[in-house]
């Protein structure tokens, strides 16, 4: 006995020496299986990453900086990434990193530490990001773009964390969520379309009415506006003409709520012999309002409810007037009323101001310059209407006298005036339809599959398109409006295709517009592009000459060898061309799209030194516009004159 205790004392130590090896095994299994799992995370997460950079389209080549791992420890080496101690992405900001394009569907999802994510001043497009599962984020900034549609519910309830949210100046619709994050303290959703009932959450009671401002038709007491019950269009779009009475009905889950709850009110408030009252006068209501339907005319064009409504009214006081007088002219009497003044001598303008406010429409933007509508009148043809902003100080006489200018003008690469019209109010400049799209939607729209790149001859066509538009402006206008143009950009450059006669192939063919205004705009003339042009900053703002023009064409010709955005910065584009041609990157600088049509790339590189000469810094050294015209024409045709890179 005393034998076998001392050998089971003897063996004590071994067993834990294999005890310990055993648990150092276990340990060292489960600790494999943790950093797998976090591999497994990270492979998601850079994955979701390149995902996004191979998507949109972006100046800042983010195919040559986003490689690679994106976190070494807690530092980051691809643009706009930070991230944390662990070394995962916690943030990404690409503010004015002119992207374009849309989004991908669940965009960064497998980011899960995301806390901070800012694309703004970009020009994205399409809907707003889901952002499901980013449990973490608190800041969101989205603002400055074009993102359309409504605003994901998640953002109200999935995000609890959320304390920041921009969303202003893009070009969202339908209803607000009801954010209730306690945490929020800064939101903004101002220069949209959205409309109904502001919900009333303590959260989004904190912020002032300026952070719902200029949409289409919000209401309730956050943003100090009564929320009545009315008729409302029952399409998406803006209608023009809609006869319902200047009242809101509340739109979403707030306002049946808002319903409900006035109908308690009427039902405890009336006796029953009153709604009998009240059911015995229907027919006579029915009567009524039929008969108001007839004769009340609304103008909706998109902005602030009650300043439509009032404008409306306005307008429709003044059109009876005229009616009842029995004028039926547009002469220019009556268009100092309230009818629409004309440009076109053929007489192919058959529409009044009734049928224009009756008509409903599509919006297709929202600019510097204003709104800008593609309407379909009641007798089929189709027009484009802008509603100006920024000219409440307009005198009638300096904007009749711009517009009759204006309205005189005919090239084929200038969209054509059809109607103007003037208000206190409302000023609306009503345009030919051109059945295309613009030059930047073209270059820059939906990049990736299934796109159909714009070849290499239809972007030589439309230079020399708008390079003729432009010189028939600079003739045509008188010397002290100048610049001509003043607002060229590849947005406001529209572009069809068109087969001359005898030939198969179509053309491209540019129109330029949103022409004309930089005389009207003298306290604002920074919101439109002459502004980039060096000179408006060392002069201070002041009045710039015919070179502005010059100078933008030469950043919209950079834009379509190079297919990069231009970035409100002055000269970060052709500096940028500059300094690839200096060191003889010359092909590097071509637009992946056109690059590979190898036997064009001379042609390619005489239009860059064409483009850079007009973005000369010195507006002396820029080229007028005739002789621009004659160097985009020799660039097909031959070796091209020798240009001075400087």
């Amino acid at each position: 006995m005393n034998g076998s205790k001392c050998d089971r004392r003897k063996w004590r130590p071994w067993r834990w020496l294999v005890a310990s090896w055993v648990l150092a095994v276990i340990l060292e299994r489960g600790g494999a299986e943790v950093t797998e799992l976090d591999l497994e995370e990270r492979r998601d997460e850079r994955r979701d990453l390149l995902v996004l950079r191979d998507t949109l389209r972006s100046a800042l080549d983010l195919h040559s900086n986003w490689t690679g791992p994106p976190c070494h420890g807690e530092r980051s080496r691809w643009h706009g990434v930070s991230c944390d101690g662990d070394g995962r992405v916690v943030g990404v900001a690409l503010d004015g990193a002119q992207l374009a394009g849309t989004l991908p569907r669940g965009a960064l999802r497998a980011v899960s530490r995301l806390e901070a994510l800012s694309l703004r001043g970009n020009a994205l497009h399409g809907a707003l990001p889901g952002l499901d599962g980013l449990s973490r984020l608190r800041a969101i900034d989205l603002s400055s773009n074009r993102f359309s549609g409504p605003i994901p519910r998640g953002y109200a309830t999935s995000l609890r964390e959320l304390a920041r949210l921009e969303l202003q100046d893009n070009l969202l619709s339908g209803t607000l969520p009801a954010f209730e994050q306690h945490g929020l303290v800064v939101f903004n959703v101002s220069y949209n379309f959205l409309q109904g009932e502001v919900p009333g959450t303590r959260a989004l009671r904190r912020f002032p009415a300026s952070a719902f401002d200029h949409n289409l038709r919000l209401c309730g007491e956050v943003v100090n506006a009564e929320c009545r019950e009315g008729p409302t269009s029952s399409s998406g779009a803006p209608a023009y003409g809609s006869s319902s009475s200047p009242v809101v009905r509340p739109a979403g889950d707030g306002g049946r709520a808002a319903a409900q709850k006035h109908l308690r009110f009427r039902l405890a408030a009336w006796s029953v012999v009153a709604i009998s009252l009240i059911a015995a006068l229907v027919p006579f209501a029915a009567v009524f309002i039929f008969l108001h339907h007839k004769k009340s005319q609304e103008v909706r064009l998109g902005g602030r409810a009650s300043a439509a409504v009032t404008a409306a009214e306005d307008i429709k006081d003044k059109v009876e007037v005229e009616q009842g007088r029995g004028s039926g002219s547009r002469s220019t009497e009556s268009a100092k009323g309230a009818e629409l003044q004309f440009f076109r001598a053929d007489g192919s303008a058959s529409f009044d101001l009734d049928e224009l406010f009756r008509s409903t429409a599509e919006m297709l933007g929202k600019g510097r310059l204003g709104i800008t509508y593609r309407v379909t009148l009641q007798a089929g043809p189709v027009v484009v209407v802008k509603r100006l902003r920024n000219m409440s100080h307009v005198p009638r006489r300096d904007f009749t006298h711009t517009m009759q200018l204006l309205g005189k003008l005919r090239h084929e690469n200038v969209v054509d005036l059809v109607a103007c019209f003037y208000s206190k109010e409302e000023k609306l400049v009503v345009y030919e339809h051109v059945p295309g799209c613009s030059l930047f939607e073209l270059l820059h729209g939906n990049r990736g599959e299934g796109r159909t790149p714009l070849p290499w001859p239809a972007r030589l066509s439309i230079a020399q398109g708008m390079a003729r538009g432009l010189a028939y402006l600079h003739k045509s206008l008188p010397y002290f409006h100048r610049p001509p143009h003043g607002n060229l950009k590849s947005s406001n450059v529209l572009v069809f295709f068109s087969a001359p006669h005898g030939r198969q192939q179509k053309q491209a063919v540019p129109k330029l517009t949103d022409h004309g205004f930089h005389p009207l705009l003298p306290h604002h003339a920074h919101r439109l592009a002459a502004a980039k042009c060096p000179e408006f900053a060392r002069r201070g703002g002041r009045r710039l000459s015919s070179r502005a023009d010059v100078y933008c064409l030469g950043l919209v010709l950079l834009e379509l060898v190079t297919g990069k955005v231009p970035v409100e910065e002055d000269g970060d584009l052709a500096e940028w061309a500059r300094l690839a041609l200096s060191h003889e990157w010359s092909t590097d600088i071509l637009d992946v799209e056109i690059v590979g049509d190898r036997g064009r790339h001379g042609d390619m590189l005489r239009l860059t030194e064409v483009a850079l000469l007009c973005a000369a810094v010195e507006p002396d050294r820029r080229p007028k516009v005739q002789d621009i015209v004659r160097m985009i024409d020799e660039v097909g045709g031959g070796d091209g004159p020798e240009l001075d890179r400087r």
